[in-house]
């Protein structure tokens, strides 16, 4: 394994998601060292305490969901940047919607939201600590638990009866996608 690849780990066990497992060094604290992205499947409700979107908390928006495929990904840099967290996450999205194509769901991106028609089918975030890059990312698997002022999709809806399959390609898709980057960094001349 190259130090800078991204191990792809899926959790066996359910997991509600509550905003604390985007704290540095969660996927360390499981068992899980380095860069990685860790995938789970379970609810989603975010307390205020660990709401990382300021302007959702200003505006009492509630964040959560029956059940989600989620992804959190963690990768170590010296300083670590805001601005490559964002654009990890933008990465995530487009492998997502890119899976999701082979898959025959078509979906439009906007920002860093996946959008079947005008249901919003996912949920997602990125932020960065002294020493890594965060990204929380949520599919929708099932509409129910959301919020009722959003207009959700969901995987089941869209014919999807394999979530963590769909998710296991997903994780490795953005895998390929980071070790490639890190592999075309460390064969080019700088200027």
């Amino acid at each position: 394994m190259e130090i800078n690849s991204i191990s792809v780990r899926i959790l066996p066990e359910t997991l509600d998601y509550d905003g604390s497992q985007i704290s540095p060094l969660w996927a360390y604290s499981i068992g899980i060292p380095g860069n990685s992205i860790v995938v789970f499947r379970g609810a989603m409700d975010i307390p205020d305490a660990n709401m990382k979107d300021l302007e959702d908390l200003q505006n009492h928006k509630a964040i959560k969901g029956g059940d989600l495929l989620h992804f959190i990904v963690e990768r170590f840099d010296s300083p670590a940047s805001m601005r490559v967290a964002y654009f990890m996450q933008r990465m995530l999205v487009v492998c997502a919607r890119d899976v999701m194509a082979q898959h025959g769901i078509g979906s439009e991106r906007n920002g860093d939201d996946l959008f079947v028609g005008t249901g919003k089918l996912t949920v997602s975030i990125a932020t960065a600590g002294i020493s890594s890059e965060k990204v929380h990312f949520g599919i929708n698997i099932s509409c129910e638990g959301t919020p009722p002022d959003v207009r959700v999709a969901c995987l089941d809806s869209l014919g999807i009866t394999d979530a963590m399959g769909l998710a296991r390609e997903i994780a490795s898709a953005f895998a390929r996608e980071m070790d490639d980057i890190e592999s075309d960094i460390v064969k080019t001349r700088p200027l």
